[in-house]
């Protein structure tokens, strides 16, 4: 009698579990956010204190693994081959998830529709293009007339791979203001600022919060904003919805995703402990202005938005000569 009330008890504290129930309650180990991109690269800012935050809220260790390559889709490609049980998850944004689909197409790794859900999109941040104070240009028409001057020499843009946002929309601009530009492609954001502080290329796009402190010891001129808004921390920089350039929307957005087998009981955990982790000060101290806005979108509503930017960024590669059909 006392073995078998030994036995119900632990049944009903979920210490003993029958044959074919989930074994231990999850995390059991250390989660793994994988970043698709270089360390100290803006995903990477906003992915170390996410780790720090979940991994208080779920009482294990959460570790960053950047795994770069291809426009991101190493690290994506990663995360969708390996096990769906919740330890493996990423951390990627609009260019690796998006940008790359469209520029490398069949040659992707992943669906992004197919084989990820969005825990939530939680940042929003706009690209800032930038000149080599060495360029002599400080502001967009300075740069149009450099560019447009026969007399002198191509200029070099930086850009933080094929499909990405510094690459696409140096392209809008290009075709808009017919621009004969060269393009010099990195292996993302932080080795392009790199060469670009160093004036190795004249021109480059980098998020406001990663070259803000370039920009404040006058290395690095801003010349425009790319996306729909001025931000505030640069109320004199245009915006190059301003100048025309509307679509695709170029607005930057960070996620965190899991493989899509994960169990719903394992997604709705990582719901709840993301909506928590947004709301410590230290995830608003790397959400919250310098360039950038907190947002949290759900996973369903991620799902649409990542739909309707796959959407007019097709259309967009489409109408370039040479692109994708």
């Amino acid at each position: 009698m006392p073995r078998r009330r030994t036995l119900l008890g632990l049944l009903g504290a979920g210490l003993l579990a029958r044959p074919g129930l989930a074994q231990p309650t999850w995390p059991d180990r250390p989660v793994r956010l994988v970043v698709p991109w270089p360390a100290g690269g803006p995903t990477d800012t906003f992915a170390r204190p996410l780790a720090r935050e979940l991994a208080l809220l779920l009482g294990q260790a959460v570790v960053v693994d950047n795994r770069t390559g291809a426009t991101g889709t190493v690290g994506i490609g990663h995360v969708a081959r390996g096990p769906a049980d919740g330890h493996t998850l990423l951390v990627a944004n609009t260019t690796a998830y998006v940008g790359s689909v469209v520029s490398l197409g069949d040659a992707v790794p992943f669906d992004p529709l197919r084989d990820f859900l969005p825990i939530g999109l939680f940042v929003e941040s706009y690209s800032v293009l930038w000149a080599h104070p060495a360029l002599g240009v400080r502001d967009f028409d300075a740069l149009l007339a450099r560019v447009r001057d026969p007399a002198r020499p191509r200029l070099a843009f930086g850009t933080t791979g094929s499909g990405s946002v510094s690459e696409q929309s140096v392209e809008q601009l290009a075709r808009h203001f017919r621009l004969d530009l060269t393009k010099v492609p990195y292996r993302g954001t932080a080795p392009q600022l790199t060469d670009l502080v160093a004036g190795h290329v004249q021109i480059g796009t980098a998020d406001y919060a990663t070259a803000a402190p370039h920009a404040r010891e006058g290395r690095l001129l801003p010349l425009l904003v790319i996306g729909r808004h001025r931000l505030p921390e640069l109320p004199d920089t245009p915006a190059s919805a301003e100048l025309g350039l509307t679509e695709p929307d170029f607005t930057i957005w960070n996620g965190l995703f899991a493989p899509a087998a994960t169990p719903a009981p394992v997604v709705a955990r990582l719901e709840g402990a993301l909506a928590a982790a947004l709301r410590t000060g230290a995830m608003r101290a790397v959400t919250e202005g310098n360039g950038n806005r907190p947002v949290l979108q759900s996973g369903a509503e991620g799902l649409r938005r990542i739909a309707a930017d796959l959407e007019s960024r097709r259309a967009f590669a489409r109408s370039i000569p040479g692109e994708g059909s």
